[in-house]
């Protein structure tokens, strides 16, 4: 008899364990990378100086950070879309020119995914 219960904690304390690993997979990963900012961007209205930086995306929050010295510079939404093949390097996705430079979007080497500003869009066919 007591080999059964003790069986039977074992088994509840492993079953217990999985559920707990499980609960903290399903935060969100982070992804970090340093990213060297060759010009002056906008990003969500702030300007961003040329420079080095580190860019976080928290698939959790749906944020994106770019972050200089431990200190965030910039916040903004955005989210993931799907790429049709493996990202070979970390790269900037920007538009405009000169003077008017805004970020669209980073895209992590390696990832099959790119980071794109903005929340994502829904479409339900109505307009």
């Amino acid at each position: 008899m007591k080999r059964f219960i003790k069986g039977i904690f074992v088994a509840l304390v492993i079953s217990v364990l999985a559920s707990v690993s499980a609960l903290a997979g399903d935060k969100g990963k982070v992804e970090k990378k340093s990213v060297t900012f060759t010009e002056d961007t906008m990003v969500n209205g702030t300007l961003v100086k040329a420079g080095d930086y580190e860019v976080k995306f928290d698939e959790g929050t749906g944020e994106l950070s770019i972050i200089k010295n431990g200190k965030v510079k910039a916040k903004t939404s955005a989210h993931y879309e799907a790429r049709s093949d493996k990202a070979k390097m970390t790269a900037l996705r920007t538009v405009g020119s000169g003077g008017s430079i805004e970020l669209k979007g980073i895209t992590f080497g390696g990832s099959e995914q790119d980071v794109i500003v903005g929340a994502r869009s829904s479409m339900n066919g109505t307009q």
